[in-house]
């Protein structure tokens, strides 16, 4: 596989787990990853950072989305440095997760950056690392509530 294919599949692997993310598809979002693999929340300040290890535990570190009515993570730039079967990656996201609560419908946002190690099993390349660092994030009142 070429640099190009290579970075045509990995946008596609962090545009699928954006997907899997928004539609609760949590098993096939856990697939994405090495049976390994592991998956890092870091939020900055004074907010603990937290690792899962292996598919499971990533498929149920996915269940805290379950709280919102929607969500959507929109993928941004992707930065890619290649290194044999190794590549490692930066990709810019923002992810937007609507919520209800007692003075009505809000949505919280977070600007996010992956820092991802990918490696390739056959002819798939999978997350062996990823490490979502929360660069800032905003909570506001919902001027248009979505219809779900």
């Amino acid at each position: 596989m070429n640099q190009l294919e290579t970075r045509l599949a990995l946008r596609e692997l962090t545009e699928r787990y954006a997907s899997c993310a928004d539609r609760r598809r949590d098993a096939a979002l856990a697939e994405l990853f090495t049976e390994n693999g592991s998956l890092t929340i870091e939020w900055g300040g004074d907010q603990p950072t937290s690792t899962v290890r292996g598919r499971t535990e990533i498929e149920a570190a996915m269940k805290p989305l379950d709280r919102y009515r929607v969500t959507q993570h929109v993928i941004g730039n992707q930065l890619l440095d290649f290194s044999g079967d190794v590549v490692r990656g930066e990709t810019y996201c923002t992810a937007s997760h609507v919520y209800d609560d007692e003075s009505g419908s809000r949505v919280f946002v977070m600007h996010i950056r992956y820092v991802d190690t990918f490696v390739r099993d056959g002819q798939l390349w999978l997350f062996r690392e990823r490490r979502l660092a929360v660069d800032w994030t905003e909570d506001r009142a919902l001027t248009s509530p979505s219809p779900r």
